[in-house]
């Protein structure tokens, strides 16, 4: 009998969705910085170029922000935002070089260096994941007395805004 690989590969297949989302999100977020960077250099108008970086960026974003929902619903929230923050860096750090948005510094590279090795680190070591929340006990969080008032604060500081 053949061991059942399904874990393995629902983690392999979550890593790389939420890889592949970090990427095309940061390609997508260089292109709309270009996009406002030669609006700028335009007085403030978009020119035809500009005008379709622009548009196919916030559709780009749009798509590979959503792709993260694939990361989601074969691995736990903790490795899909991990992998999915350590691949847009490095992706943003190499389109900004391929849209001369700005220089690539070795702080920047150090600091890269830093995060991918804790990215790698997480996506090792991080244990088995907590059992789901159910309903009840989702129910239960939320009428505790915390919740409720931190709720309410939140609620009171978003109309005041």
């Amino acid at each position: 009998m053949a061991p059942d690989n399904a874990p393995m590969r629902d983690s392999v297949i979550c890593v790389a969705a939420s890889a592949m989302a970090g990427i095309g999100v940061g390609f997508f977020g260089c292109l709309l910085s270009s996009a406002d960077k030669q609006r700028k250099l335009n007085g403030g108008q978009h020119s035809a170029t500009s005008f379709w970086r622009f548009r196919i960026g916030a559709v780009g974003s749009t798509i590979f922000g959503v792709m993260s929902l694939i990361g989601l619903s074969y691995g736990p929230v903790a490795l899909v935002v991990v992998v999915r923050a350590g691949a847009t860096l490095p992706a943003n750090a190499f389109f900004s070089q391929v849209f001369d948005l700005r220089p690539l510094l070795r702080e920047d590279l150090l600091g890269m260096l830093v995060t991918l090795s804790g990215v790698v680190c997480f996506a090792i070591f991080q244990g088995k994941p907590p059992a789901e929340v159910t309903e009840t006990r989702f129910l239960y969080f939320m009428t505790s007395t915390p919740a409720i008032v931190w709720n309410a604060l939140m609620g009171l500081c978003f109309f005041l805004a």
